[in-house]
């Protein structure tokens, strides 16, 4: 499928060129991409070609900086985070209602309820992220031992898992459940579920159990949507 009017690049008054950010949602029915005639993000569903405007019409120094995207488990709730504004437009898909977070610059996962996202908003300025939580309500709560942790797959689908560091930590209190066990030598790529997490060994993939630590490995050849998840990050996943 070709949608026209994305963008896949924007240009600068000194003939500079970077990319547009794009994404694809986990059931792999909706898409993410700039829309060049008017300047905003939009999400479509590619089943009925139904589109939302996820933003205002952006200029070009708000698209020249580092844009973040980020959707729900379901695709309803969508997430844009311009980096230059130092803030997140959170928007439901079925109803197009949308709302400010501001201070917060990068989602690493949301569901209906709440969403995980950095509120160091200075890019190239050094600095420590700071992780919250934001809820539904408004509130905002502060993840302390996951400040210093790299984020590896953020949040699980189901909003109560978070994945850092190597590490998995109970999004509520924030406290550490232990380490995320792997194969030796591969890397997590993706949440499957909220059990279930995908890892990526060479050429090869792993469903990881972080309940009961159980590793099964699976065929890359029949498994749909592994590659697709590899190249974009994003995407259907099938197992």
């Amino acid at each position: 499928m070709t949608i026209a009017q994305a963008a896949t690049e924007i240009f600068g008054i000194d003939g500079d060129k970077d990319k547009v950010e794009f994404a694809i949602s986990r059931d792999g029915h909706r898409v993410v991409y700039l829309d060049a005639p008017s300047y905003r993000f939009v999400a479509m569903d590619l089943r009925t070609r139904k589109t939302r405007a996820l933003t205002p019409p952006l200029s070009g120094e708000e698209l020249g900086k580092w844009v973040n995207l980020a959707s729900s488990p379901d695709s309803r709730w969508f997430t844009v985070s311009l980096m230059g504004n130092a803030k997140t437009i959170l928007t439901d898909f079925d109803t197009g209602q949308a709302r400010e977070i501001p201070n917060v610059c990068v989602v690493h996962g949301l569901t209906a309820k709440l969403l995980v996202g950095n509120q160091w908003c200075r890019h190239g300025e050094g600095g420590i992220p700071n992780r919250v939580v934001v809820r539904e309500d408004g509130s905002v709560k502060p993840l302390d031992d996951l400040q210093n942790e790299h984020v590896d797959i953020g949040l699980a689908p189901d909003g109560v898992t978070f994945s850092a560091g190597g590490n998995l930590y109970d999004v509520e209190t924030g406290e550490r459940l232990g380490p995320l066990l792997l194969p030796p030598s591969s890397r997590a790529v993706a949440w499957l579920d909220g059990s279930h997490v995908l890892a990526e060994e060479g050429e090869r993939f792993h469903v990881v159990d972080i309940v009961n630590g159980t590793q099964d490995e699976l065929d890359s050849e029949s498994a749909p949507g592994l590659e697709f998840v590899e190249r974009h990050r994003s995407g259907r996943l099938l197992w």
